[in-house]
């Protein structure tokens, strides 16, 4: 559980950055647009961008190191492209079937760590069905998001194939299947989307 709250904090950083600069840039395009303010939907709106920059944060967003030196007290800022431990699998079911089959001497509680990766893998993805549906009235079809979580995950794969990251046939997958759960949730909570969602 210690992982997923490192990746919680981290995701939450970006966040609370991300907030003062979405809330002044969303305040200057109402008033440009002239648009009625609706506030549960500018809440829920909010909501799903911050949790996608916290989702790009720990997905296409490069791995960053910052700091100042204290000998010389030079800042630096470090940006990690490569990483040696990073693969490429295109097999389906390849690597789950590793975490499930398989054991690791090199790691403590392999099987908890296992079950915690293939669960953060699909519930990380979850939101996306939920916040898109009461949003967008356009993508309100289990066909279409879907394909949205489908068409989102396979890009976040291809982008990490470039900044040092692992790219998983088996993470498109898991994510895919995050999203249609989320739109599950969605569907089972007849959430009131009318008064909310874009037209």
């Amino acid at each position: 559980m210690s992982i997923i709250k490192m990746y919680m904090i981290k995701m939450l950083g970006y966040m609370i950055v991300a907030l003062p600069f979405y809330i002044i840039g969303r305040v200057i395009f109402l008033k440009k647009k002239k648009k009625r303010v609706e506030p549960i939907r500018e809440l829920i709106l909010a909501l799903f961008v911050l949790y996608i920059i916290g989702l790009a944060s720990q997905t296409i967003i490069p791995r960053w190191n910052a700091g100042i030196l204290g000998e010389t007290g030079e800042f630096y800022f470090d940006i990690y492209l490569f990483n040696e431990i990073a693969h490429v699998n295109l097999i389906p079911f390849h690597t789950i079937s590793q975490y499930f089959f398989t054991t690791n001497a090199n790691v403590d509680n392999w099987s908890g760590l296992s079950l915690i990766n293939i669960a953060g893998n699909i519930f990380v993805f979850s939101p996306i069905g939920v916040f898109v549906p009461i949003l967008w009235s356009r993508l309100r079809s289990l066909g279409k998001i879907f394909l949205l979580g489908l068409g989102v995950t396979c890009f976040i794969e291809f982008v990490q194939l470039f900044i040092g990251r692992s790219t998983d046939i088996d993470d498109v997958l898991l994510n895919t299947i995050g999203v249609v759960i989320g739109y599950g949730i969605y569907s089972l909570l007849k959430i009131p989307y009318y008064k909310v969602a874009f037209r």
